[in-house]
């Protein structure tokens, strides 16, 4: 057990009501739930969610990056199974077990560093909890968003909010036509070497950005996205190759490690 005592440290699990779903078109939504206690949650933190009347079916509850902490957090779904369908199709009122917050949370950015936030589709969620934590810090971020299309880009309005937002879809709908991997480029040469990369989204999206911050010389730290049953290390469901042999584990030595350690390849 030393791995679960180890690294859940403040995680709770409590039932609480939803009080807001807000749609972002017809498969994006961002579920907000009331807590009693403020969740001392960290950009980069998630949690297990699970309907609290789901019955059997879906049996395990579903690991979502948080979008906030305090009274109020909130999660953004994007409905791909059975899991997220439900949680898309949930009212105000209805309730759910909630074990949050989980993993290991974004580390620190230098002060000498520009962070660039670089996220694909889903991936934004705990990069918005980043830039908002670092606008509050006095630290403005740059950020990247990419996706396939303009409704992939759910969250752009916030995250614009709180940093220099820059678009990427590579339909061209939204932005500039291509991958967020160009826009990462450009930012990489203007920032020479001075930046600090956080990255959330798809693998293939992600051991991109480690290529080109490996190139470039600068730390990368990425937001791992892997199917889990417990989230806090006992399961050891979601295990990730490291380049030195071995695994590590999304849940407990993650979600957010050093993007250097993963065997990308594998």
């Amino acid at each position: 057990m030393e791995r679960l005592d180890k690294h859940r440290g403040n995680a709770r699990q409590v039932v609480v009501p939803l009080v807001r779903r807000d749609s972002i078109g017809a498969s994006h939504h961002v579920l907000t739930f009331e807590f009693e206690t403020a969740l001392e949650a960290s950009a980069g933190q998630f949690a297990m969610v699970r309907g609290a009347s789901w019955g059997e079916s879906p049996f395990l509850p579903r690991p979502m990056s948080l979008l906030s902490g305090g009274k109020r957090p909130s999660i953004l779904v994007k409905v791909v199974g059975e899991g997220t369908r439900r949680l898309a199709a949930s009212e105000p009122g209805d309730m759910f077990s909630v074990l949050a917050p989980l993993g290991r949370p974004w580390s620190p950015c230098p002060s000498e560093r520009t962070p660039l936030l670089v996220a694909g589709g889903v991936g934004v969620c705990p990069l918005l909890f980043l830039a908002r934590s670092l606008t509050e810090q006095g630290h403005r971020s740059i950020a990247l968003y990419g996706g396939r299309c303009s409704t992939d880009l759910a969250l752009d309005e916030e995250l614009g909010a709180e940093s220099d937002l820059r678009l990427a879809t590579e339909d061209g709908s939204l932005g500039v036509m291509g991958r967020v991997t160009v826009l990462l480029e450009k930012a990489l040469a203007e920032t020479r070497g001075r930046a600090k990369i956080y990255a959330c989204g798809p693998e293939p999206m992600m051991a991109a950005v480690v290529r080109l911050a490996r190139e470039a010389k600068v730390p990368c730290e990425v937001s791992l996205e892997t199917v889990m049953a417990c989230g806090y290390g006992v399961c050891l469901g979601c295990a990730v190759p490291k380049v030195d042999g071995g695994f590590l584990y999304a849940c407990s030595d993650g979600a957010c490690v050093d993007g250097y350690l993963i065997d990308w390849d594998k």
